[in-house]
């Protein structure tokens, strides 16, 4: 399907020495890829038949009849079907009864994606999870968004070679993604924030802020959280999105 070309001379200053080619053929390709080095994931064995098990798994996540009296975390059970995010996430049932997550959704492998507490992802999200992704507690994730740490190389000859890069994506406690945003690979937000729809967000976000735009940048600080909101504040009579009327 490819047009097979020839390997690149190594130049001197390329040139691997004999230790350090020792030190690289010692890894596994799944702890090349942890450590950032390239790798060529669909040339391994082990690698290529954990994506298999990961795609049979996600696509064999069937939703249950309602029942009612139902809780928001009742409806993603019973047990049986928790089971196969336990099988994915190599995680226990009491862990995974802290996961919401509505199918269909995609990883590459899912045992990379870890899991602090609590934890929401709405229709079509996807992990791309060649290196750590980490969620805090109480993350929201709206429809469509993708985490990506997989990546290639801006260097020809390396992606010439089927080579892949991956570098982690942590995403702290509290946060909420809004849909269709792209969290690319080494990115780092802080508790408490909020991702606006559609932003592409790459590089360290600090606690409480607003992150926007592509690319995403800091659109606005917030004060840290003092504690679940009383129901009698008047904060939740006040719209959030504020509407006008259309003009005839």
């Amino acid at each position: 399907m490819f047009e097979q070309l020839e390997t690149v001379l190594i130049k001197p200053e390329n040139q691997a020495t004999a230790d350090e080619l020792a030190a690289l053929d010692a890894l596994s390709v799944r702890e090349r890829a942890s450590k950032g080095y390239a790798f060529q994931g669909d040339h391994d064995d082990e690698m290529t038949a954990d994506r298999f098990k990961a795609r049979q798994l996600q696509h064999h996540h069937p939703w249950p009849e309602y029942k009612p009296g139902y809780n928001v975390l009742d409806q993603f059970g019973p047990d049986s079907r928790r089971q196969i995010l336990c099988d994915l996430f190599r995680i226990s049932q009491d862990d995974a009864k802290k996961l919401a997550i509505e199918p269909p959704f995609y990883v590459d492998y899912g045992y990379n994606v870890k899991f602090k507490g609590l934890f929401y992802a709405n229709v079509n999200c996807v992990f791309l999870d060649g290196a750590d992704i980490t969620f805090g507690d109480r993350v929201v994730l709206a429809p469509g968004v993708h985490v990506y740490c997989t990546t290639h190389s801006t260097d020809v000859e390396e992606r010439r070679g089927w080579y892949d890069r991956a570098y982690p994506v942590t995403i702290g406690d509290d946060v909420w993604i809004g849909g269709g945003a792209e969290i690319l690979p080494g990115t780092v937000i802080g508790n408490g924030c909020t991702v606006a729809a559609g932003s592409v967000v790459k590089g360290v976000f600090p606690d409480n802020c607003v992150i926007g735009g592509v690319p995403a940048r800091i659109l606005k600080r917030l004060e840290p959280p003092q504690g679940v909101i009383d129901p009698k504040d008047k904060r939740l009579m006040r719209p959030v999105v504020k509407t006008e009327q259309t003009k005839a």
